[in-house]
């Protein structure tokens, strides 16, 4: 009887570890993997939505906009200015204000991309969300 007890303590033990080795610690979701030289060049939106920490918002109210992602580093959308890095698949866009926007690109064709998108303004203690799907022009 008490081999069969440590046998089912035993078990157990595998069981807990095995499930907790298959948890993800990570919490953020990453990317399709892309290279800088495959985002670089002028993207047209060709779909979007989001909405805001306010309760607002949008569906393809951008559409027709253009994102111009350049090889110096900088790009820019809607006629503001962005630092860019990209990492993992996740395109992080960044400017003078304190604006972080985190942009997770979904997948990848070479003539689309189809992203999910986090933004936040910490001055402000704003945030918005959404979704793009951008094609190359």
């Amino acid at each position: 009887m008490k081999t069969l007890k440590n046998v089912w303590l035993f078990l157990s033990f595998i069981l807990m570890v095995a499930g907790m080795a298959s948890c993800s610690t990570d919490d953020d979701p990453t990317g399709v993997e892309v290279s800088k030289t495959d985002i670089i060049g002028t993207w047209e939106v060709t779909a979007n939505d989001w909405t805001n920490s306010e309760e607002d918002s949008g569906r393809n109210d951008h559409v027709g906009q253009t994102l111009s992602v350049k090889s110096d580093g900088t790009a820019s959308f809607r006629g503001e200015s962005f630092n860019w890095t990209l990492s993992k698949g996740v395109l992080t866009l960044s400017d003078n204000r304190g604006r972080s926007i985190r942009v997770v690109i979904l997948s990848y064709t070479g003539e689309e991309i189809q992203a999910s998108y986090d933004c936040t303004f910490e001055s402000e203690m704003y945030t918005e969300e959404g979704n793009y799907t951008f094609k190359r022009v």
